[in-house]
């Protein structure tokens, strides 16, 4: 564990899916950083990738003009990282359940469903600028 924490990173990208790989490749220099497992490492990575594409497809539309902020605190227990977007927001009460047996064959809807079981945490922050999503992992 690098004994410097907590450390605070930013990354802002472009609405552009392309980008994504930046995404994954900063959070995996980030997750390095940490005594995480190469299973935690793993969950990290794709539940940061799939808010961002959240982000970008979602809430910014796809709208190159917009940025997606992506903030990463690294502490000595966990890992925080919010993703911000500018878009109008949604009621995450209106998510659809993907174990529900009309939403089996959709091919869309489980991002939020995964991302809930490989964090810790994840909450959703509402105002006029935009939609932040947080998300927490505690070291093992």
């Amino acid at each position: 564990m690098n004994s410097q924490l907590p450390k605070n990173y930013e990354l802002v990208i472009p609405s552009i899916l392309d980008k994504i790989s930046e995404v994954e490749s900063f959070t995996e220099k980030i997750t390095n950083e940490m005594d995480f497992s190469q299973e935690e490492k793993d969950s990290i990575a794709i539940a940061v990738t799939e808010m961002a594409n959240n982000a970008i497809l979602h809430g910014n539309k796809k709208d190159q003009q917009k940025k997606v902020v992506i903030r990463y605190q690294l502490t000595q227990t966990s890992l925080t990282v919010t993703i911000k977007d500018e878009g109008a927001g949604f009621n995450p009460d209106t998510i659809n359940n993907p174990l529900a047996p009309e939403n089996l064959l959709k091919e869309s809807g489980r991002g939020v469903f995964i991302v809930k079981a490989l964090m810790d945490k994840l909450s959703y922050h509402f105002d006029g600028t935009g939609t932040m999503v947080t998300l927490v992992k505690n070291k093992a």
